[in-house]
């Protein structure tokens, strides 16, 4: 069991630490200007957020969409009876509203249980038996009332401009969708819905209370039940996925965890190449273990490179000032 201190340890943190402990150590002092790679980032951020407004458009726009038919479809209904008068047909009515009644007071009854089952299907279904109730009832009145065309004519009227204003819903949640589709291909991300995206002013941080950690994921996107984390790295495409990489991408899928759900896997994007990693137990012992050295190596003070690599410290842009450099 991993027991931390108060103090939090970000997953931009671990991934330093990942690449090389000396390096993320000579870090903490730095002072963070805008970088190419910053500049980037905030251009995808921004695209990204774009894409989210778009798709809540859309979806804004189905729901008006389903509204308007729904209510033309009963002012129509409404209209038709009344121009035919038929006391049977009020009785048939009357019978079918009550049915529907109980239907729904007997979802009510077993909430709890079909709430569990369904979860938002039993919303629906609570939305729409009331309704088809109370919408029978009114036939059932209508269809024993004198024939009055006048009325039948304005309700038909009516439902025929609800309907207009429902395809020019339908033709805006058309729009919406394209845009937020053309984001999503243009940053190649999965199928699903971006519900976060990495901002300083907007985006809450992720903290697991658990673990000491914490964080910001560039982005992350629902599919399903699942929310899965996307972490965009920008510059040269890799043949694969770097481990300090999957590190801090693993910290994302642990506090995705305690603040939502276990994710089945995390995305790590480099340009047009993405890299699923699937969240394992031994990937996330991985981690921890890592933070549990960060938490020592601050306690202790003593920090050294963990490799003999020259190219790795020729790449390094913390190189001039490494006491242990090997180029």
């Amino acid at each position: 069991m991993h027991i931390f201190p108060v103090d939090f340890i970000s997953a931009g943190d671990i991934e330093k630490y990942s690449y090389c402990p000396l390096s993320w150590w000579l870090s903490r002092e730095e002072h963070h200007e805008d970088s190419e790679g910053v500049k980037k980032h905030r251009e995808i951020g921004m695209q990204a957020k774009k894409g989210m407004k778009a798709y809540q458009r859309a979806r804004n726009s189905e729901r008006t969409v389903l509204y308007l038919a729904i209510g033309a479809t009963i002012v129509s209904l409404v209209g038709i009876s009344m121009i035919y008068s038929s006391y049977t047909l009020g009785i048939i009515f009357d019978v079918i509203s009550v049915f529907w009644l109980i239907a729904a007071l007997y979802f009510l009854w077993k909430s709890e249980r079909y709430v569990t089952m369904w979860h938002d299907n039993f919303k629906k279904i609570m939305v729409v038996l009331p309704l088809a109730a109370t919408v029978f009832s009114i036939l059932s009145v209508t269809f024993v009332m004198e024939p009055n065309k006048i009325i039948c004519y304005i309700m038909e009227i009516s439902s025929l401009l609800w309907l207009i204003f429902a395809t020019f819903f339908f033709y805006l949640a058309l729009r919406s969708e394209m845009s937020y589709e053309k984001i999503k291909k243009e940053l190649r991300l999965p199928d699903g819905e971006i519900i976060y995206v990495d901002d300083l002013e907007r985006s809450p941080i992720l903290k697991s209370e658990k673990y000491g950690i914490w964080g910001r994921p560039d982005l992350l996107i629902k599919v399903g039940e699942d929310f899965i984390p996307v972490e965009v790295k920008t510059g040269r495409v890799p043949k694969g996925p770097y481990f300090s990489h999957i590190m801090q991408l693993t910290a994302y899928m642990v506090l995705v965890e305690e603040n939502y759900r276990a994710p089945p896997y995390g995305l790590l994007k480099y340009g047009p190449q993405v890299y699923r990693i699937e969240y394992e137990e031994d990937l996330k012992n991985l981690l921890l273990e890592k933070v549990s050295e960060m938490r020592k190596a601050l306690k202790t003070g003593e920090v050294h490179r963990n490799h003999n690599r020259p190219g790795k410290c020729k790449h390094c842009s913390r190189r001039e000032i490494c006491p242990e450099r090997l180029a």
